[in-house]
């Protein structure tokens, strides 16, 4: 008998919807980010080093789109003979560059036959209006979804980890996302410097007071190369216990409202990039972690706001990708009164 999870988990819907176990074939769209380039600051996220994020099987940036697609399917396919595939675009500020460009790359992913879905990650302040329209446009051909970093609805910290963009610029991308029915996936990250249980759940509120259709949980870990990295060599950091992070997680999932699907409970580089913590490789240690304190805990995914368990059933069949079946919102004036509601 299937133990059904506590949470909205993607990956089930996914195979619901399309038959099959699917993977996200990552594809490099040779981008960069405004915190690197100068534009806004330099060196990048200070927990940032995009090689812990890329496969190591391949140079991307020297493939065509196509030949990212291939080398990927091909690899999945060894693995998994029925899988199927999504492309995703994951390094970098997806939107942030020449514009024709950039859309001849997601076209040519997007129409590639052994593609059957399309998202892609960027920064709040790298989405506009005109954006949205053209991902409009492929959103009613293919399922689509937009992945977008928040990281914290602290400013200070946003300031602290150099990303310079704002939480307020987050929900400006989040309601216009929203108003041409595009799903859009928050990263959110745990245990940033100096933030307290308090500080990660008022981000947790924040991004549920929002319509995100999604989320992505990041444990912070250190990897080399980065800012963190010395930091952490210096004793200025030290990263959570996974206790901790599982008894956080938990509590967070609670106040989460069953409509918005967990992509991911946690993230992890391989093993010889990461230095601390040790645990944060063990992908599926993490997830059991959760999982166990979930039901060490007898919750789920929006308990604390009313919602049963059958509510997260009910979440993961429904065949829509923006639902605002549990929750009905109206654009607030000002973000602090998104955080009242």
């Amino acid at each position: 008998m299937r133990i059904m999870k506590r949470y909205n988990d993607l990956n089930s819907f996914l195979k619901r919807k399309f038959g099959t176990k699917i993977f996200k074939v990552s594809l490099d769209s040779a981008t960069t980010c405004p915190n690197i380039d100068g534009r806004l600051a330099k060196g990048g996220c200070t927990f940032c080093n995009d090689a812990a994020y890329s496969p190591t099987l391949t140079p991307r940036r020297s493939k065509t789109i196509t030949e990212q697609i291939e080398h990927g399917a091909a690899y999945i396919a060894k693995r998994h003979q029925q899988a199927k595939a999504i492309a995703y675009f994951q390094s970098f500020t997806s939107t942030y560059g020449d514009r024709t460009l950039l859309k001849k790359k997601f076209l040519e992913a997007f129409h590639h036959p052994d593609i059957l879905g399309f998202a892609l990650s960027t920064r709040p302040d790298c989405l506009d209006e005109e954006w949205c329209e053209f991902f409009a446009e492929l959103s009613a051909q293919k399922f689509f979804w937009i992945e977008l970093g928040l990281q914290s609805s602290s400013n200070t910290s946003l300031a602290k980890i150099n990303r310079w963009h704002t939480a307020e610029q987050f929900a400006e991308s989040v309601w216009m996302a929203h108003r041409y029915q595009l799903p859009v996936c928050a990263h959110w990250v745990l245990g940033l410097p100096e933030e307290t249980e308090d500080c990660m759940l008022a981000s947790c509120h924040y991004l549920a007071s929002l319509p995100i259709d999604g989320i992505k949980f990041h444990n912070l870990h250190v990897v080399k190369g980065t800012p963190l990295a010395q930091d952490w060599k210096e004793g200025r950091f030290e990263p959570m216990t996974l206790e901790n992070y599982a008894e956080i997680t938990a509590t967070c999932l609670e106040q989460l409202p069953p409509r918005v699907r967990v992509h991911r409970l946690n993230a992890h580089a391989p093993r010889h990039l990461t230095l601390a913590p040790e645990w944060s490789v063990n992908k599926l240690g993490i997830l059991n972690a959760v999982e166990q304190r979930l039901e060490k805990n007898r919750t789920w995914q929006g308990k604390a706001l009313g919602f049963g368990l059958q509510c997260i059933h009910r979440s993961n069949h429904a065949d829509r990708t923006v639902q605002l079946t549990a929750l009905e919102f109206q654009r607030p004036k000002t973000i602090e009164q998104n955080l009242a509601r």
